[in-house]
């Protein structure tokens, strides 16, 4: 192509506007792809006050859970030292749709086979594996559910207790099965531990030190 020629189309509107359309297009191609959206950060004064060593979980949330522009939590704590003791935490995105939940509820003790049929959450994480925490432990790449002694006569009911605690990644964590199920059983575990203390139980929790 001649100088005169290579001129003529840089001088050329159409050539311009051809340019500025592409260029638009790439941009807005990749807003909607979200490449100008920032990831959001925790704190650990954003961490449920509940949840023990709220620093270090909050370390955690931002390297496993998946991209959202910003991060929120909600608390449910009743602290009742009976069958109604309840500890939630859930972690939601923008769009307040949530992406994991820290829980413990109550239950009468019964058999672990019978805990584990009916009280570990509906999730697509694979494979489980029983692992050594309270009476029971069992967790996949998505929930780890902990069985964890607590009243021996539960005040109303004077039934033996126990607390089903569990760490829920509603959404595939960012991070390997293998790494995705210890990152839960450690967090399921701590949680335990700050439950059973919180709901004044008084059978030994069986949890590791």
């Amino acid at each position: 192509m001649t100088e005169p020629t290579k001129r003529r189309l840089l001088r050329n509107p159409y050539v311009y506007g051809a340019v500025i359309a592409l260029t638009g297009g790439a941009v807005l191609a990749a807003y909607l792809l979200g490449a100008f959206e920032k990831r959001g950060h925790i704190q650990a004064d954003d961490v449920c006050q509940h949840v023990p060593n709220r620093q270090e979980t909050a370390k955690i949330f931002n390297s496993i859970l998946p991209d959202a522009s910003e991060y929120h939590f909600t608390e449910t704590w009743r602290p009742s030292q009976d069958w109604e003791f309840r500890s939630v935490c859930a972690v939601k995105d923008e769009d307040d749709k949530a992406l994991f939940y820290l829980q413990t509820t109550m239950g009468s003790a019964g058999s672990w086979k019978e805990w584990a049929d009916t009280e570990i959450p509906p999730n697509s994480g694979g494979k489980s594996a029983y692992f050594d925490a309270g009476v029971k432990g069992l967790s996949n790449a998505e929930v780890a559910a902990i069985w964890v002694p607590c009243y021996a006569h539960e005040k109303s009911s004077k039934a033996r207790y126990n607390m089903t605690v569990f760490a829920h990644a509603l959404k595939p964590l960012e991070v390997s099965d293998k790494e995705a199920r210890q990152t839960l059983i450690d967090l399921a575990t701590s949680f335990a531990r700050q439950a059973h203390k919180d709901a004044k139980c008084d059978l030994p929790s069986k949890l590791p030190a």
